[in-house]
């Protein structure tokens, strides 16, 4: 993963989504479609660095976190707003997926 994405784990996970826009992917390190995910991550984060954070959560290494979330697939990706769920994505999509939810909380800003 690049610089632009952020390792969290069960530690800091609730303090680095409580405010502003952040797009969480929970992920397996031997998950294909994880490995596939993390360029398009990758874009996002590169795209809109100034405007939202783009975090990374290993769930075998986080199993309560994901518990909780209840990911059951793996890549799945949470775009939270301000700590509550704002969108819920599963699997691995493309980037014009992601950009245009984030796009859409970015002008339904409050």
């Amino acid at each position: 993963m690049n610089n632009d994405i952020i390792r969290v784990d069960s530690y800091d996970f609730d303090e680095r989504t409580e405010s502003g826009i952040v797009l969480v992917e929970f992920y397996a390190e031997w998950c294909v479609h994880s490995r596939g995910l993390e360029p398009i991550l990758e874009e996002i984060a590169d795209e809109y660095y100034d405007s939202i954070r783009v975090l990374a959560l290993d769930v075998e290494q986080s199993p309560d976190v994901a518990a909780r979330f209840h990911i059951d697939t793996t890549p799945t990706v949470i775009i939270f707003k301000n700590g509550k769920i704002a969108e819920r994505i599963g699997g691995a999509n493309p980037p014009s997926t992601y950009a245009d939810s984030i796009e859409n909380l970015l002008i339904n800003e409050d």
